[in-house]
């Protein structure tokens, strides 16, 4: 029997990752900002090689809010960075020119630890919560200074923030300045190379994670059953990203490997989705080829947790395939049936290339996995400006009809002033009885540290 792999111990992996020479195509390296984003690198610390037990990607995470720091499970203690600064050690506050401001402040520590831990790393991702104040932040800059300075390439994973006022500003704001770096080309000063500043985007909602979790859970869907709704999207998100990539390196006749998957899939300036789906091959209702086939390629199209709404036959740039197939039903999927879905593939996405693969596993099941990069954003993602000025026009609405404080009218009657409770002036600084008598400040005698975030 496969041995099991789980992430925390809760969400189970599938066993084909145990095979003898599975393992991951793509060497990313996260860096997680802000409670949000520190969550879902976290995840992805959390995913260990099967056969070493030994973390299958480096990940740094970023907060200003120590608390947050402490509770993440998986990453390295030595791969945490508390932002230090008396005005943001308590957090950032919903304030993304706070979040900012404090990566500005700790450069010098963030520069460092990127390049230390994401050293043998070869492709950036950089994750964030937008809406709440250090990720939302801090997220431009630090792409930014990945693409620029540490000269990888940079994706990002965000999401967008459950309807709020202050949180969907914010998103707006930071998402604003984030897509155009999509296509977006750089020089390189010192080799004359061009570079796109973000290769890809992944984008998750939380009101659609939130509303199909509750729904799941009153349907008594056992996958979500005891899970938070945003562990679960963690777990999804990293489960289905992690086993597409580890489908690259599965001996096959015929393969996705891990550079097509990078080039054709990842380094296209595009929006990403992907989905997964599982199909009993023993089912009933799968009587024939062309069941499987439909099942197969209406995939992409179903359930997952990352934002939806894609415009899939105008937008779509390229589209990805790999199916691992039981060894016992393997015929099943032959070269014609292949094809066949391929041209299926094409008809609803005309002109889109397909890259696939194929695989096999002991097992009574079919995996499938699709991943597409798309020109075009998710449409709660294009209409996050008008869910804003709504957000905005219903707080102004309420103000404008709020009572108020006033109180009318004068009592006619007399009373003493009570004496000033002032005993100084308010600009005077008091002075710290705990400090030892004739201390002096030491003055810094190290040579200063490179800081790319401060210009």
């Amino acid at each position: 029997m496969s041995k099991v792999v789980m992430i925390d111990s809760v969400w189970e992996l599938e066993p084909f990752l145990t095979q003898r020479k599975a393992t991951t195509g793509v060497k990313y390296g996260f860096i997680g900002l802000g409670q949000g984003g520190g969550k879902i690198a976290d995840t992805f610390a959390g995913i260990r090689n099967p056969h070493t037990n030994e973390p299958c990607y480096p990940v740094l995470c970023i907060n200003t809010n120590m608390g947050d720091i402490d509770n993440l499970k998986n990453v390295d203690k030595n791969n945490r960075i508390a932002l230090k600064g008396k005005e943001f050690e308590k957090g950032a506050g919903m304030d993304p020119a706070k979040g900012r401001l404090a990566v500005e402040a700790n450069g010098e520590a963030v520069f460092e630890g990127i390049q230390r831990v994401l050293k043998d790393a070869e492709v950036i991702v950089v994750v964030a919560s937008l809406g709440g104040g250090t990720g939302t932040g801090s997220l431009n800059m630090v792409i930014d200074v990945c693409a620029d300075y540490v000269k990888k390439p940079v994706l990002a994973i965000v999401t967008l923030p459950n309807t709020h006022v202050d949180e969907n500003v914010n998103a707006f704001e930071a998402l604003k300045e984030l897509t155009p770096k999509l296509a977006e080309y750089r020089k390189d000063p010192d080799t004359d190379d061009e570079y796109r500043v973000l290769e890809n985007l992944i984008i998750l909602d939380n009101k659609k994670i939130i509303e199909e979790h509750l729904e799941a859970l009153d349907k008594g869907d056992e996958e979500v059953k005891n899970i938070s709704w945003d562990r679960y999207s963690n777990y999804k998100v990293a489960s289905v990203l992690h086993e597409w990539n580890v489908t690259t390196t599965l001996e096959s006749d015929k393969t996705l490997d891990a550079e097509d998957y990078k080039n054709k899939l990842l380094f296209t300036g595009g929006v990403s989705t992907f989905a997964k789906k599982k199909i009993n091959i023993q089912d009933n209702d799968l009587k024939s080829e062309s069941d499987l086939i439909n099942e197969i390629v209406s995939t992409y199209r179903g359930r997952n947790v990352l934002a939806n709404g894609f415009d899939y036959k105008n937008d779509a740039k390229a589209f990805g395939l790999h199916i691992v197939m039981p060894k016992q039903k393997e015929q099943m999927l032959n070269t014609n049936t292949l094809e066949k879905i391929i041209k299926r593939i094409q008809e609803e996405l005309p002109g889109v290339p397909v890259y696939y693969g194929k695989s096999s596993w002991d097992s009574k099941h079919v995996l499938v996995y699709t991943h597409l990069s798309l020109n075009g954003l998710p449409e709660r993602a294009k209409k996050l400006k008008q869910e804003s000025e709504e957000l905005l026009r219903q707080q102004r609405e309420r103000e404008e009809r709020a009572s108020g404080f006033n109180i009318e009218g004068d009592l006619e009657t007399e009373r003493k002033n009570a004496p000033s409770r002032n005993r100084g002036s308010s600009s005077s600084v008091p002075s710290n009885p705990f400090a030892s008598k004739g201390s002096k400040e030491v003055a810094a005698t190290t040579p200063a540290k490179f800081n790319p975030f401060k210009k």
